[in-house]
Formats: C-alpha cells, structure tokens, sequence
C-alpha cells in the first residue's frame, strides 16, 4: 500500500491526471511495499496536463544524444550561451596544471566569506592519508573581498573563483561552471563528489560507495534523491519560483546538491546537457532536470543524510549537513579521531 503522505495524495493527484493508457502504465509501477516515485513521477513529468510543453525547457533531446553516440557533438543550436573564456577571475588550468591522477576529487562550493570553513574542511575530512584525493572550492566574488580570496588562492592552490557576485541566487553557476570546467580539461579521477561547505563528509565511505555503485562506463548520479517536490511560490522563500520561470505543478526527481556522487563521463554528459536545457535559479532542481532531459540515471542512497547525525555515528553514513561554523567541524571531527582511536585500542 502507499503511505498516507503529501508526497503520496500528490502523487495519485498527479496519476490520476494522465489518460487511462498513461495511468495503467503508472499503476504497473506500483508494488505492495509502495510506490517507486521516481519512476512513476517521471511518467507524471512527461505526460500529465499540469506540464504542457515542455519544449520551452529544453529541446531536441533525443536527436543530441544520437548525434552524441555518432559524431561526439550535436549541431543543434544551444539554448544558453556560457562563456567560459570570461567567467573565471584566474583560469583553471593553472589550478589543474600539476594535477595528478586521483580517487576522488571533491567540488565543494563555498561563499567567498567562509574562509573559517575552507581551512577546517582543509584539516579534517578533506586530508584523509589513506585516499587520493583532491580539493576544489569554487567561490563567487564579492567586492572587497576578492584580494583575500587571492591570498588564499595562491596559498592553498584549490579555489576556482568566478566574475560573478557570491549570493544564493547565483549558486547554480558555481556548479554549471565547475562542471564545464572539469570536463573540458579533462581531469583525471575516478569519481567526483560536488559537496556543500557546511557538510562532514566521510571521504573513505563515500568512495567505497563509489566503488560498489558507480562503473567508469556509466552514466548515473547517486545521492539523496527528492521525488514530486513542488515549486514554492511564496515570494518570501530564497526558493522561490515564479510560473514565468518554471510553470509546471512538480520538479522532476534531482539529488540534493551537497550530495551529488558522480564518474567523469557523467560530467562530461551533465556538460554538454547545460548546454539545452533552460536554466532556473535552483541548483539541484536544475541539475535534476540536466538529468532527466539526458537519460542521466539517479539513484537515492540514504547514506547522505538530509539532517545531522552524531557524530558517534560518522563510520555508518557517507556525509552529513548542519556545519555552518568552523568550530563546529573542528570539534566534531577531534571527536572522531578520539573514538577511532578508542575503538582501535578495543
């Protein structure tokens, strides 16, 4: 049976929108332990009255991945323009220019003001001996502020900066860019976590997550997955989402952006997908729809927590949020390293 949700009374609402073809081909999706949501919200994505058309957003996408699988591009005239020529306060090919091959590289967007949050993750989960990995922050700018990011830049060797100013609006462009960037330098990794500053990430699980989960020929995001979210419509909420912008009833599935774990061939799918699919302001809304429109697989792995956890906890999840102070992650992890030893000594 299927709970008694708001997720689930609006996913009837949404099936029982479809034409009865559409409809028998949601109800084969239903099983007595529940709903698969991510399959049965994508049919609602595709067919229900309440989207329309969704050419608006993006277009020709079946011919672009033909064209993909023939010729490695597409003539198909993108819908947005991306200039990564000007985009860059400084060009990322100094930052990858001594690059050497890694396990697992992190992408992990900060403000430019939490320089208190860069250098704890610098001294905790992101310096792990027993892995190859790798750090980069991708900051906006912020007037004043770009001469300390500098400092720091040349100092540590692990900031991609952007022209553009350092608010929640903009935080799809620290993903867009990132990702253009690494694809079109090709960087050498197995695997690429794109994380939030204000996480604890436990580096060694989410690799071997990766491992088990994720093969080089894939295509595929794992993460925390979020199924028939709606738009908020209250102009006092930082989401929200007018109907000239996005006019449809449901998002489709995406992965909350902290938690997004990836291959480099998905980066350069999800690269070349931002390309044709109009752009909203919400970054793992907006990723979610890169994905749905480029046959992009996502998979829901609960190991990347929605809410914090103790810390008591860190060897059983992958990441967790609620780190929005230094203090907070330098403590937390000085008790970690307290209980491995404790447990070691057992």
């Amino acid at each position: 049976m299927v709970k008694d949700s708001k997720a689930s009374k609006d996913l009837w609402k949404c099936i029982r929108s479809l034409n009865p073809s559409q409809q028998e081909k949601a109800y084969e999706l239903l099983n007595e332990d529940g709903v698969k949501t991510n399959n049965v919200s994508d049919i609602c994505l595709q067919n229900s009255i309440h989207y329309g058309e969704r050419k608006s957003f993006w277009n020709n996408t079946d011919q672009i991945l033909s064209d993909l699988k023939e010729k490695v591009s597409s003539n198909i005239i993108p819908l947005n323009s991306l200039l990564l020529e000007t985009v860059f306060r400084e060009d990322p090919v100094k930052l990858f220019e001594v690059f050497e091959s890694v396990e697992l590289l992190f992408v992990v967007k900060s403000h430019i003001l939490n320089f208190g949050k860069r250098e704890a993750i610098r001294q905790t989960w992101g310096y792990v001996k027993q892995l190859r990995i790798k750090i980069i922050f991708v900051l906006g700018h912020l007037h004043n502020m770009d001469h300390f990011a500098d400092l720091e830049s040349k100092w540590h060797k692990d900031i991609i900066q952007l022209n553009i100013e350092d608010k929640y609006e903009n935080l799809v462009y620290k993903t867009i860019y990132a990702l253009l960037s690494l694809s079109k330098l090709n960087i050498r990794t197995e695997y690429v976590h794109c994380v939030d500053d204000d996480r604890l990430v436990n580096a060694i699980n989410v690799y071997d997550i990766a491992r088990q989960n994720i093969a080089q020929s894939d295509t595929v995001m794992l993460g925390f997955m979020v199924n028939l979210s709606r738009p908020a419509r209250s102009m006092t909420s930082k989401n929200y989402v007018s109907f000239e912008d996005y006019p449809f009833l449901y998002f489709p599935s995406y992965i909350i952006g902290g938690t997004i774990l990836t291959n480099m061939k998905t980066i350069h799918m999800l690269s070349i997908g931002i390309q044709y699919v109009r752009l909203i302001h919400i970054e793992d809304v907006y990723i979610g729809m890169v994905a749905t429109a480029f046959k992009i697989e996502m998979r829901h792995h609960s190991g990347f927590l929605p809410f914090k956890k103790s810390v008591l906890m860190f060897s059983s999840y992958l990441s967790s949020p609620g780190y929005d102070h230094a203090y907070a992650l330098l403590r937390d992890w000085t008790l970690i390293e307290q209980n491995e030893k404790i447990n070691t000594k057992r």
